[in-house]
């Protein structure tokens, strides 16, 4: 079965928004621009759409994939606890394009393991989709693993024509993924420098 992909308005657009809803809540695929880079997105829920992600990509397993939640209140849905850190100092840090693994919660599915990496994206129209569908939804960067990011939603459907259901336009920034710490140990740990300056002093407060 192929999924010709079409590309719809931007992000901004209400119409846009209601397409990528109903479109992940069948279960599809879609690629949606974040506030780091293009993604291909499903819900969490949807395992089947999750593993052709993996295929798309090329990729050997599914728990590289970040979570993004609309608000502290589906965090607090999808980990166990906030690791070294309080829920507070997160919540002062989001909507950002910074991204943290914690413990997962016990309502994650068992493909995602014993941790989950999640962000609140610093995108409100992203957010307000995944609000609207209700439930977090899977992003990871568009293009084949090993392989850059792909920026312009016009070489997203080239490369992957006939493999995701919709792709959303938008203008993601800097072309940079999210900065990505590790809060499951002792202290904070950087695992990747991204887009979102962390400093590991004073980690209960807001970067500046």
């Amino acid at each position: 079965m192929t999924h010709d992909a079409s590309i719809a308005g931007a992000i901004e657009d209400v119409r846009t928004l209601d397409l990528a809803r109903e479109i992940l809540a069948r279960g599809g695929v879609v690629v949606l621009p974040t506030d780091t880079l293009y993604g291909f997105s499903a819900r969490l829920s949807a395992e089947d759409a999750i593993h052709r992600i993996s295929a798309l990509k090329h990729a050997n397993h599914d728990r590289r994939y970040i979570v993004l939640a609309s608000s502290m209140e589906m965090v607090d849905r999808c980990v166990q606890s906030y690791g070294c850190v309080t829920r507070a100092s997160l919540e002062a840090r989001w909507p950002a394009p910074l991204s943290v693994i914690l413990p997962s919660g016990p309502s994650l599915p068992a493909w995602v393991g014993p941790t989950v990496a999640v962000r609140i994206p610093a995108l409100e129209p992203l957010r307000a989709l995944i609000e609207q569908v209700g439930e977090p939804v899977v992003s990871t960067s568009a293009n084949r693993s090993g392989q850059e990011p792909l920026t312009d939603a016009h070489e997203i459907r080239r490369e992957f024509s006939g493999e995701v259901d919709l792709i959303v336009t938008g203008v993601p920034p800097g072309g940079v993924s999210s900065t990505l710490v590790d809060l499951c140990g002792k202290t904070p740990r950087v695992v990747r420098e991204g887009a979102y300056a962390w400093a590991n002093a004073g980690a209960g407060k807001p970067s500046k």
